[in-house]
C-alpha cells in the first residue's frame, strides 16, 4: 500500500511519520551523494516494511524536503519494495505530476486526509514557529487558504479521479494508518 497523508501545515502530517520512526526499528536510506531520501522501518507483525519518504531531521520534513520529480523517483524506487508513506504540504495541494505518477497503483495508492480543525492548525504553527525564535506575526489566511484547496482536492481526487480517499480523525490517525497498512500487509502475503 502507498499511504498519502494530506493537511494543511499543522495538521500532524510529520507527526504520523514521526510516531513510526519513533516506534519501530529504523534504517535511514541515502542517495549516492549520502542525501537521507526514505527511512524503512519493519513493524514485526508485518511481512513488508514500510518506506517513510523524505528527510526527518526537523520537527517538520518529509516530502517538503524534496521536489515533485524526486517524490515520483522515489515513489517509483520503494512502492515494489513495500507499504510507502509520504506527507508533505506541497504535494497536499495538487494533484498534477505527482498524483498522475501514483495513478499506476490503482486501489493501492490510498489518500489520507486529516481532519483537523484550522484553529488547531493555526496554533501548532504558531508554536512551531515561535520555539523556531520567528515573532513574526503568522498570515492565517495562507492556512486557511490552503485548507480550502485541500478539500478541493479531495472531493477531486474522489469524483474526477475516483481514487481511493479515506478521512483519518486527527486524535487517532496514527492508529488508523497503522490498521490501513497492516490490512494491506495481511492481503499482500
Amino acid at each position: 500500500m502507498i499511504l498519502k497523508i494530506h493537511g494543511t501545515s499543522g495538521s500532524g502530517k510529520s507527526t504520523i511519520a514521526w510516531t513510526f520512526l519513533k516506534t519501530f526499528t529504523v534504517d535511514m536510506l541515502t542517495n549516492e551523494v549520502g542525501k537521507v531520501e526514505a527511512y524503512r522501518v519493519q513493524p514485526p507483525d508485518f511481512n513488508q516494511p514500510i518506506y517513510i519518504l523524505g528527510k526527518y531531521t526537523t520537527q517538520c520534513g518529509g516530502c517538503d524536503t524534496l521536489n515533485a520529480d524526486e517524490q515520483i523517483e522515489l515513489l517509483h524506487r520503494y512502492a515494489p519494495l513495500g507499504h510507502v508513506i509520504y506527507e508533505g504540504l506541497l504535494a497536499s495541494e495538487y494533484y498534477g505530476r505527482l498524483g498522475e505518477a501514483s495513478a499506476q497503483y490503482g486501489d493501492d495508492h490510498v489518500f489520507a486526509f486529516l481532519d483537523t480543525p484550522i484553529e488547531t492548525c493555526i496554533e501548532r504553527v504558531k508554536a512551531r514557529r515561535l520555539a523556531a525564535g520567528n515573532t513574526k506575526p503568522l498570515n492565517e489566511d495562507n492556512t486557511r487558504g490552503r485548507i480550502k484547496k485541500i478539500d478541493a482536492l479531495k472531493r477531486k481526487l474522489k469524483t474526477v479521479f475516483g481514487r481511493k480517499v479515506v478521512d483519518l480523525d486527527h486524535t487517532i490517525a496514527y492508529d488508523q494508518c497503522y490498521a490501513l497498512l497492516e490490512d494491506a500487509d495481511s492481503v499482500k502475503s
